[in-house]
């Protein structure tokens, strides 16, 4: 199948959805077996904005108590400094910088977009960093052979701000009531793949199914 502008899946998700995080390795394996059949892109959802942004405080007990069910569901692990620091209530929760940070690698190369996904939400549910910090971008950007410096700067503009707020308002166009979602467009009409967490022989035989339309 030839790949066109119109075949498209993105992958809706936010960097403080711990769903998200459970279905990152589903989704990048997903889109690196895809990649020659669809084109992929990233949109942030912006679920940690505004009056939401600030210490996680006492929604750290709800995290405490559900993250086992999610590791158990997905697969994935939370690291111990992360749950060291939810312990603490203190750890800060925002969508904004990381995903202006996912706006900035978007248009440095889109086709490291989802795994950078990935290793955004691993700084912070593995490593238990915080994403207001230039440190994590720079160490992200070494990783994915990004130059640190252009990378900062493109992270602190007000264009890639300006795209991950467009990011926000699209997604809330798009009828999306959870993450992580996956959506699909073709000939100008959008089909949702997966709601929710979705497992990878799932996912992978809604893309079948969509491609065959």
């Amino acid at each position: 199948m030839t790949t066109n502008a119109k075949d498209t899946i993105f992958y809706v998700f936010d960097p403080m959805c711990g769903w998200c995080f459970g279905f990152s390795e589903v989704i990048k394996k997903a889109a690196h077996e895809y990649d020659t059949t669809f084109y992929f892109d990233v949109l942030s959802g912006g679920m940690v904005v505004g009056e939401r942004e600030g210490p996680i405080g006492d929604f750290a007990d709800y995290i405490l108590s559900a993250y086992p069910r999610l590791e158990k569901l997905t697969g994935v692990k939370f690291g111990q400094a992360y749950l060291n620091q939810l312990k603490t209530k203190s750890i800060y929760s925002s969508s904004v910088i990381p995903s202006i940070a996912m706006e900035v690698c978007k248009a440095l190369d889109n086709k490291k977009a989802i795994p950078f996904a990935s290793a955004l939400q691993a700084a912070y549910y593995v490593e238990g960093l915080d994403l207001r910090e230039d440190s994590v971008y720079i160490s992200l950007a070494k990783q994915f052979d990004f130059e640190p410096e252009q990378f900062l700067q493109m992270l602190k503009s007000e264009e890639m701000k300006t795209r991950a707020f467009n990011s926000f308002k699209h997604v809330s166009t798009l009828g999306v009531n959870g993450y992580p979602a996956v959506l699909a467009i073709k000939n100008g009409k959008w089909y949702a793949l997966a709601n929710g967490y979705t497992d990878y022989d799932s996912l992978t035989a809604a893309f079948e199914q969509f491609q065959k339309l």
